[in-house]
């Protein structure tokens, strides 16, 4: 589990390919936090895909993209 600030947010990311993503939510955390990451972040019930993040020199900001309701991440045991 990483303690983080979650905020709403609006950015639109358009890829070369045609897609275009907006994120809905950005996150604060420690860096220490990056070991822990693995592309994805649970908030509740919902799961978010890591499209972009920053690093700041003593914290990070993720730019979070909802997933589709049925996504399922594997829980490790």
């Amino acid at each position: 589990m990483i303690m983080a600030d979650v905020q709403p947010y609006r950015k639109i990311f358009s890829f070369e390919d045609g897609y275009i993503l907006e994120t809905t939510y950005r996150a604060f955390c420690p860096l220490e936090s990056l070991s822990q990451l693995n592309g994805y972040v649970r908030i509740g019930k919902d799961v978010f895909i890591i499209l972009d993040m920053k690093n700041w020199s003593d914290y990070m900001e993720l730019y979070l993209y909802r997933c589709k309701p049925d996504f399922a991440l594997e829980e490790e045991e």
